[in-house]
């Protein structure tokens, strides 16, 4: 969606554009590593303080807290900067809440930590929103 977004603003202007493989490699990188990553590093958290979660429901859940930013990013086209700043500040809040209600419940029976684990899990996806502006929101004519 970045590349394709890239596209439509250089044609906008009239410019020619110029296919960027590296931010496509990069994105699917980041992307696929989170999603791994980071739901793996909670299942095993969450084992540890006995909370009953299964790993395929965490990469699912992960993975459906992504799709707030495919309409985000369509939106980045707008070349404001502060507006993409909102727009990925709401996307990464959206997302952010999706998981940390959906988890909350479930993490409660891991006693008294069960807070700053809901809290790690909502700033690690405002940080994840925060680099996907840095490096993909960025539509530059």
């Amino acid at each position: 969606m970045g590349t394709f977004v890239t596209y439509i603003a250089h044609k906008l202007k009239d410019q020619e554009w110029n296919y960027d493989i590296n931010l496509v490699t990069w994105s699917a990188g980041l992307f696929y590593g989170y999603v791994t990553i980071v739901p793996l590093c909670l299942y095993v958290i969450l084992k540890y303080f006995s909370v009953p979660a299964g790993f395929v429901q965490l990469l699912c859940l992960y993975g459906y807290s992504l799709f707030v930013f495919i309409p985000a990013l369509c939106m980045s086209i707008v070349p404001l900067d502060i507006f993409r700043w909102v727009i990925a500040g709401v996307a990464g809040f959206m997302s952010a809440t999706f998981l940390a209600l959906n988890l909350r419940a479930h993490i409660k029976s891991a006693g008294e930590q069960w807070f700053f684990i809901v809290a790690g899990i909502f700033i690690l996806q405002l940080a994840l929103s925060v680099v996907l502006k840095m490096y993909l929101f960025t539509v530059s004519v």
